[in-house]
């Protein structure tokens, strides 16, 4: 089969997984290339499945990238968000490389809870529904291993695992009032639709002032969002977004993506459990408007 049909057919589901991985786009589709790279090389007729082999070297070449940057990131300044993946609300979710409805931002961020291996075993398993005997395949482990591990998973999480919200009108009118907030400087009314114990999490790198520990509480992201409010934090045009097929925000200051911001609904969808701003602007560059 030729490269290029093999590129094409492939790409979308390679990318999601190692988006998914990483949490980061730009590391994903330097991931995916060196894989298709290393494609060029083989006599491709004699891989039996390719999508198999594929997704094997994309996953493990994720694992070893996750663990190489493990240093990285404990030496990273605040709290350290996956790359958000932007939509606007006027164009079409689904012409996304990356699309699956049930990945939330709140699910990436989940993620991190996990190491490499049982990230990759969660991912296999839990969002492409595969076989413990592919997973195995996958990762060159045992089935008895890999369910073991998805056992461990499952217990690290508890009920941790976000729910997408499936309610459009709230999700709009979330993101209406915090818009409608940010104008007036009134978070009342935004601070009554979240949890009693919120959590609100800003990855600005080092390179953007921002909270460099969670915030815990309604009461004090409300005192938070007071105080920054007034010092212009939230100045320029607040346009509502897709983020990850789910609904968000995006501030442009001066024509430039300056921060975005992302909910987490709680299990019953009637309340939000966290809120992620990201403004580190390594991770907004890829944002095209």
């Amino acid at each position: 089969m030729k490269l290029e049909i093999i590129y094409k057919k492939h790409l979308s589901l390679l990318t999601s997984i190692a988006y998914r991985m990483l949490g980061s786009l730009a590391d994903a589709e330097d991931i995916v290339q060196e894989v298709f790279l290393e494609v060029q090389q083989l006599d491709t007729d004699h891989v039996y499945n390719m999508k198999a082999y594929l997704v094997k070297s994309v996953t493990n070449r994720c694992i070893n990238f996750l663990k190489s940057a493990r240093k990285r990131r404990e030496v990273y300044v605040g709290p350290w968000l996956p790359e958000p993946q932007i939509t606007l609300s006027e164009q079409n979710p689904m012409e996304l490389v990356v699309k699956d409805e049930a990945i939330s931002y709140a699910f990436l961020v989940m993620l991190n809870q996990l190491n490499a291996v049982e990230r990759a075993v969660f991912i296999l398993r839990e969002v492409l529904d595969y076989s413990y005997s592919e997973i195995a395949q996958a990762l060159d482990k045992t089935e008895e291993n890999c369910r073991k591990i998805y056992s461990r998973i499952k217990k690290k999480l508890h009920q941790d695992v976000p729910v997408p919200s499936s309610n459009m009108e709230k999700e709009d009118a979330l993101i209406q009032s915090f818009i409608l907030a940010s104008k007036t400087g009134n978070f009342d009314n935004f601070v009554s639709m979240l949890t009693d114990d919120a959590i609100l999490t800003m990855d600005g790198g080092g390179k953007v002032r921002g909270a460099l520990r969670p915030i815990i509480s309604r009461h004090r992201i409300l005192a938070l969002f007071k105080g920054i409010v007034p010092r212009g934090y939230f100045e320029g045009n607040l346009l509502p977004v897709h983020i990850n097929n789910q609904k968000g925000i995006l501030l442009m200051r001066n024509d430039q993506p300056t921060l975005v911001i992302c909910f987490g609904w709680d299990l019953q969808q009637e309340h939000i459990k966290r809120i992620f701003i990201i403004s580190n602007p390594d991770k907004l560059k890829h944002i095209q408007v």
